[in-house]
């Protein structure tokens, strides 16, 4: 990776990926895909009944992607870049579906769970929460612009507006898929789905797909951009073995699933993370180094 300047501050969305990162990415991807395609042919394989391990899955999610929305709106407000703003808006999007499934889980907080949902509207939801991101992930690859550093006070209306939107979207849809059941075609039964959910299910994993080769497309790649094609990597893998392969919930392909979820949650975070880390190590070296010449300046001077 290039060496930032003393003096500036690191931006994870602007830095180049050097050929050291892509190989890290590249080498996590093909991890992925070896543990997946182990995976895929004991994805019916049922597994013992865990409800706790939703709740625990569920909130570590929201965690992290919420965490993930405030970093990459503080870049945001640094350089001003649209996308910038889509994606942070889209994690606090997937945020928000986490917290709907969660609640509306049958057994999890209720026996049918919350809001008058059921297994249908689990279902849906998952379907919604699944299309939203990769969405937003195409956005933020069309809003490409250079960084213009303005006063941050003036990010203010950009950043509400875009957290309402955010909000608005996760609270209709979540209405749509609880309340207005009606309105939706049957995609759940007794002994498991229906002929109309392969056609949705195949959808969002198409819309995840062709994510993944907008961004693919865009020149040059951001350390942003690489690590968030990783992240629609796991994510296609997560939906291929949470809602394609597997036969319901609480069998291989439920739980394998899932986990790849907060992988597709943690990659860009751990980096964004990591990345700071280590500049702010490089800054703290600089200035023991300036210290310490100032020190020996001051006593040649005596």
């Amino acid at each position: 990776m290039t060496e930032p300047e003393e003096n500036s501050k690191f931006y994870l969305s602007m830095a180049p990926a050097g050929r050291g990162e892509r190989r890290v990415a590249l080498a996590a991807v093909l991890v992925s895909v070896a543990l997946f395609l182990a995976l895929a042919p004991f994805a019916k394989l049922p597994l013992a009944k865990v409800p706790a391990f939703i709740g625990a899955y569920q909130s570590l999610l929201v965690l992290l992607d919420l965490i993930t929305a405030a970093l990459l709106l503080g870049q945001y407000v640094a350089l001003r870049l649209p996308g910038l703003l889509a994606l942070a808006c889209g994690y606090f999007f997937t945020a928000a579906m986490a917290l709907f499934h969660a609640l509306t889980f049958p057994g999890l907080i209720a026996p049918s769970g919350l809001l008058g949902a059921g297994p249908q509207s689990t279902a849906w939801l998952y379907m919604f929460w699944h299309a939203g991101f990769p969405l937003l992930a195409i956005v933020y690859t069309l809003l490409k612009g250079e960084p213009t550093p303005v006063r941050r006070d003036g990010a203010a209306w950009p950043i509400l507006t875009g957290l309402a939107f955010a909000c608005l979207a996760a609270a209709g849809l979540g209405e749509l898929a609880t309340g207005g059941q009606d309105l939706l075609p049957a995609i759940m039964q007794a002994d498991g789905y229906t002929a109309t959910m392969a056609g949705v299910v195949f959808s969002v994993w198409a819309l995840s797909v062709a994510a993944l080769a907008v961004l693919w497309r865009r020149r040059p790649h951001s350390l942003l951009d690489l690590w968030l094609m990783v992240t629609l990597c796991a994510w296609i893998i997560d939906i291929a073995l949470s809602a394609m392969l597997n036969a319901g919930r609480f069998d291989l392909g439920f739980y394998a699933g899932r986990i790849y979820g907060l992988c597709a949650s943690s990659f860009v975070l751990v980096v964004l993370l990591t990345e700071h880390a280590a500049l702010y190590r490089k800054r703290a070296a600089v200035r023991r180094r300036v210290r310490g010449e100032r020190v020996l300046t001051e006593d040649i001077s005596r």
